[in-house]
């Protein structure tokens, strides 16, 4: 089978998406799959060239115009004889040109395609940039959606999204795969943590609560500015480290409310963080807190509790499992419920805290990898070409249950 996934980039601060393409792509290599991932030019995430290295067909094409709709000259020029060269198109996204570009170049060609969305249909995204989405609809993405072969939910919410704006055709139940952490020898995991706090001193002998995602509204950054203000002094041991890429310069209200609050030197903001340094956060922490509006995934979610993190986290996500399987806090996503949260979290032995990151550790391991994931998008595939009659037991049309596992 020859497959061709599109997303307008993979570039390191683009968050979740640039590394679960190319951990499928890479998956779907090993798994004997002909793959072509075509994307924007730019400072693509480390994992791209990763997924190269493996066997998966990079193309980068240079963007005319960058930001809104990132058209690319090159990639419409040649869209179509790529399409033409495969099975099945997987495009990750919508808004956007190259997502556009993909599937009316798959609809001439008459190769069917499937959308992975990646939460741009939760209520919440909605909201955002609420014109120019309401207008592309119009012009574009619902003819888009309602054409496509299938679309891909990661978690029974987003498949209810997916209802929500109007799409009726089949939906695929799929969660994502997550890297494994990896073993790290205790003197590489010493070694890493110590590096950490010479990066940033103030955490020396600290307790660490570790937030790792984009600085953006959705994110709930506010949310936990104004409850670490409210309960920092109760736990003088404890320090916020706040890590991602700063957002429309949403980090500036981050910092007033820390300022007004009095605990600016209770958190440490650092910026993105790749590689060893990023993994060197997760060793030198203790808690990780995602106070998230919404989410139709949370990779970090899954890639804090693989390093043995317990999570607190809202039901803006769709990890219920945490509260299955003990390894942190589900909890509605308000101020007052983030701060019952950490009076009952922060105050926890460490070795208490390590249990439950270890039960999280083992859940992940066990039930989101890539391999099962990719397995699951092949069937897909394959039903949609024809090539097996028995319909997937997560795939659902309108009005049915949408089976599948769930975080």
């Amino acid at each position: 089978m020859r497959v061709l996934h599109v997303i307008t980039g993979l570039w390191k601060d683009t968050g979740g998406p640039s590394e679960v393409i190319p951990a499928i792509c890479t998956a779907m290599v090993e798994a004997g799959v002909d793959v072509t991932l075509a994307t924007l030019a730019g400072d693509s995430a480390e994992s791209v060239e990763d997924a190269a290295a493996h066997g998966v067909r990079v193309l980068k094409f240079p963007p005319s115009i960058r930001h809104t709709i990132w058209y690319s000259r090159e990639l419409h020029r040649q869209i179509g004889p790529l399409v033409s060269e495969h099975d099945v198109v997987h495009i990750h996204g919508i808004w956007q040109f190259p997502d556009w570009a993909a599937a009316a170049a798959a609809r001439r060609a008459g190769v069917p395609y499937v959308i992975t969305p990646h939460g741009s249909l939760q209520p919440a995204r909605l909201r955002k940039s609420s014109l120019k989405k309401r207008l592309s609809a119009i012009l574009a993405d619902r003819a888009m959606l309602n054409q496509a072969g299938c679309l891909h939910a990661t978690a029974p919410s987003e498949a209810d999204a997916f209802r929500l704006y109007g799409y009726r055709g089949p939906i695929a139940m799929i969660p994502n795969g997550i890297t494994p952490a990896g073993r790290i020898e205790p003197g590489r995991a010493a070694m890493l943590d110590a590096a950490f706090r010479r990066d940033f001193p103030e955490t020396q002998g600290r307790r660490l609560l570790l937030f790792l995602s984009r600085i953006e509204p959705i994110k709930g950054v506010t949310t936990l500015a104004r409850a670490w203000a409210e309960c920092a002094r109760q736990f003088p041991d404890w320090h916020l480290v706040v890590i991602g890429p700063d957002e429309r310069s949403h980090l500036q209200e981050v910092l007033a409310i820390l300022r007004d609050g009095g605990v600016l030197d209770r958190t440490t903001i650092t910026g993105p963080l790749y590689g060893d340094r990023k993994t060197a956060a997760y060793l030198a922490s203790e808690l990780f807190v995602l106070p998230t509006i919404s989410e139709n995934f949370g990779l970090v979610i899954g890639e804090a509790l693989l390093h043995r993190l317990p999570v607190i986290t809202t039901t803006g996500a769709p990890w219920p499992g945490i509260v299955e399987h003990r390894c942190g806090w589900w909890i509605e996503p308000s101020q007052n419920a983030l701060v019952d949260a950490l009076h009952e979290a922060l105050p926890l032995p460490r070795m208490e805290l390590a249990a439950r990151g270890d039960r999280g550790a083992a859940w992940i391991s066990r039930d989101f990898t890539w391999e099962s994931e990719s397995r699951l998008l092949l069937q897909t595939y394959e039903w949609m070409l024809g090539r097996q009659s028995h319909r997937p037991d997560f795939v659902a049309f309108d009005g049915e249950a949408t089976a599948g596992n769930s975080a």
